[in-house]
């Protein structure tokens, strides 16, 4: 008898909890990468062999008018492998690209948790293709910026 009370005293604790159906009310945010020595050419970053290239900069703007937004961390994978994770605004971070890179597309992940007044915590994750280019001369002029911005970080479900 002692064992069932002590296994509804257990479970008393989840009679009181209560669910919300908020976890698909998501941040609605736009994500902009500032870069030094690498551009962003047609959502292509090029960067050149040998010579490292960083993310400056992580901002997060809120869609919403007048709600704050903000991440707390930013993690980085290259081609899948996981290289860091920076913890201090701007959360900024430097890709060392050794001279014996192979030359072409490779693949950047960032992954953050983002956070917005009325919404429910959320992980973007962000992927870009990096084209690794031997010299300067191989990068397009056309369209060439030093920063990027994801469109929308939001949730279309209801």
């Amino acid at each position: 008898m002692k064992k069932f009370l002590y296994l509804i005293l257990l479970a008393l604790p989840f009679a009181f909890s209560s669910c919300s159906d908020d976890d698909k009310d998501l941040p609605n945010v736009s994500i902009t990468l500032e870069f030094d020595d690498a551009v962003n050419v047609d959502g292509t970053i090029y960067a050149v062999q040998g010579t490292p290239f960083e993310i400056a900069g992580v901002k997060v703007v809120n869609n919403e008018a007048d709600k704050a937004a903000f991440i707390t961390s930013a993690a980085y994978y290259w081609d899948g492998y996981y290289l860091g994770t920076s913890f201090v605004e701007p959360y900024g971070f430097k890709f060392e690209l050794p001279e014996n890179i192979s030359l072409g597309k490779h693949t950047l992940v960032m992954e953050c948790p983002v956070a917005a007044v009325d919404k429910t915590l959320a992980t973007a994750v962000v992927g870009y293709d990096v084209m690794v280019v031997e010299s300067l001369d191989d990068i397009p002029n056309i369209g060439a910026e030093t920063s990027t911005t994801v469109p929308q970080f939001k949730s279309d479900t209801k």
